[in-house]
C-alpha cells in the first residue's frame, strides 16, 4: 500500500508520521537533500524522485518528477503537501484516475483572480477586485477605493500580500512592485479573520472545523496565532462556515480531499479571502486534530486511497491552537528563548525557524516568524492565556 507524497515541508511532516502509524509506504517527491534527511527519520519512505532545488518555487518544477514517480510505483493515491505541489498532484491523479480535488479545483487554488471569478458567479460574498498586468495600471481604479489590498496571484503564507491605505503608500507600492507582473488589487475588508478547514468526498463536505486567527496589523497581516475548534465557542458562526465551505466546494468543483477557506466577517456576510485544496499551514492540521479527536493527516491519506472518512466517536474536550514567536525589532538573533517556552504547560510541541546569528526583524510574511508551538489546553481561558504569554516573548537580539 503506497502513497506518492508531493513535497514534505517540515510543517506538514504529519503525513509521514501518519503513514508510519498506518503501515503505508511513501514515495516522496522532494529535493535530494531533503529526501535524504527525511529517509533517515522515516522508514516509511521507500522511493523518491528528485526535484531541482532551483525549481522548487515553481509549479512546473514538481510536475515531471511527480509524473515519473507515479508511473514507476503505481501508488494507491497521490497527496500534495503545500500550495506549489497542488497542480503536480492533481495532474497525476487525473491521469491515473486516482481520488483528488480535480484539475479544475487545483487550477483555481493556484490563481486568486480565478477564485474571485468563481465566487462572484456563485453569488458568494467577495471583495471588489481588479486583476492588473502591472500595479501602476491599477492606479486610477485603486485611487477611489483606498484602502486596498495588493496580492500576488499564486503565493501563500501572507507572502506578497499588503494593505495600501494612502496615495503615498500606493506610490511606494508601485515603485517596489511594478515589475512583478500580474497582481490582484481588491477592497480591504475590515473584520475578524477565520479559517475553515474541511474534508470532501465526491464533492460533499464530510467534516468541517472553524479556526479563529490573530494576525499582525496592516500592512502585512502575518498570522500570529490560531484558535482551533472555534465553532464550539460560536456555534452559529460555525454553522455558517460549514455552509460556506460546501458552497465554495460547489463553486470550484471540489471532488475529494482536504481544503480550507479563509474569510473575514463583514456584518452578517462571510467575505471570502481565498480557498486552497491542500492542508492549511501553521500547524492548523495538528491543532484541529486535537480538538476533533482525529488525525487529519491520516484521514487525508485514507481519502487519497479511496477510503471513507470515519468521524470520531467521542467528542473531544481539548482546546488547541498554534502560535508564533516574532521579533519586535531588527537585530541578530542570539536566542529565541525556546528552552523556556517549550517547557510551558499546554505546549505539545514546538521549534525554532531561525538559527542564532541570523538577522531577524518584525515579520512581513509567515517565513519570517522565529518560533512556533502547538498548544493543547484544558479550557478556552487557558488557551487564551498561553497565547498571550507567547505573544509577549521577545527573542534575545544582539
Amino acid at each position: 500500500m503506497s502513497i506518492v507524497l508531493v513535497g514534505a515541508a517540515p510543517i506538514l511532516e504529519g503525513y509521514l508520521r501518519a503513514a508510519e502509524r498506518l503501515g503505508l509506504e511513501i514515495a516522496l517527491v522532494e529535493t535530494a537533500a531533503r529526501a535524504a534527511e527525511l529517509r533517515e527519520r522515516y522508514d516509511c519512505i521507500t522511493a523518491t524522485a528528485e526535484v531541482d532545488p532551483a525549481a522548487t518555487g515553481r509549479d512546473d518544477g514538481w510536475i515531471r518528477p511527480t509524473a515519473e514517480l507515479v508511473r514507476r510505483v503505481r501508488p494507491e493515491g497521490v497527496v500534495a503537501s503545500s500550495e506549489v505541489h497542488v497542480l503536480a498532484a492533481a495532474m497525476a491523479q487525473e491521469q491515473h484516475r486516482l481520488p483528488g480535488p480535480g484539475l479544475d479545483a487545483a487550477a483555481i487554488s493556484r490563481d486568486k483572480s480565478q477564485q474571485r471569478f468563481r465566487f462572484a458567479a456563485a453569488g458568494l460574498a467577495n471583495p471588489e477586485h481588479l486583476k492588473t498586468p502591472r500595479l501602476s495600471a491599477a492606479t486610477e481604479w485603486a485611487a477611489g477605493r483606498l484602502p486596498v489590498v495588493v496580492k500576488a496571484l499564486d503565493r501563500a503564507g501572507s507572502e506578497g500580500v499588503e494593505r495600501v491605505a494612502t496615495p503615498a503608500e500606493w506610490a511606494d507600492a508601485v515603485a517596489r512592485r511594478d515589475t512583478e507582473g500580474a497582481l490582484l488589487v481588491e477592497d480591504y475588508v475590515e473584520g475578524q479573520e477565520y479559517n475553515w478547514e474541511g474534508l470532501a468526498v465526491d464533492g460533499r463536505v464530510c467534516f468541517g472545523s472553524l479556526t479563529r486567527k490573530l494576525t499582525t496589523n496592516a500592512p502585512d497581516f502575518v498570522e500570529l496565532a490560531h484558535f482551533a475548534g472555534h465553532q464550539r465557542t460560536d456555534p452559529e458562526l460555525g454553522r455558517a462556515a460549514d455552509a460556506l465551505g460546501q458552497a465554495v466546494a460547489d463553486a470550484i468543483r471540489m471532488r475529494t480531499g482536504i481544503m480550507f477557506v479563509e474569510f473575514r466577517t463583514r456584518g452578517t456576510d462571510l467575505v471570502i479571502m481565498e480557498v486552497a485544496v491542500r492542508a492549511p499551514g501553521d500547524h492548523c492540521m495538528e491543532a484541529t486534530s486535537i480538538v476533533a479527536g482525529t488525525d487529519l493527516f491520516a484521514d487525508v491519506l485514507t481519502l487519497a486511497r479511496g477510503g471513507t472518512f470515519q468521524p470520531p466517536s467521542d467528542v473531544a474536550t481539548h482546546h488547541a491552537g498554534s502560535c508564533f514567536v516574532t521579533a519586535d525589532r531588527t537585530g541578530v538573533l542570539k536566542s529565541a528563548g525556546e528552552h523556556e517556552w517549550l517547557a510551558w504547560p499546554g505546549v505539545v510541541r514546538g521549534g525554532v525557524n531561525a538559527e542564532p546569528g541570523a538577522v531577524v526583524g518584525p515579520p512581513h510574511s509567515s517565513q519570517e516568524r522565529i518560533g512556533w508551538a502547538i498548544l493543547d489546553c484544558a479550557t478556552p481561558e487557558d488557551l487564551e492565556r498561553t497565547v498571550d504569554r507567547f505573544l509577549a516573548v521577545r527573542p534575545t537580539l544582539a
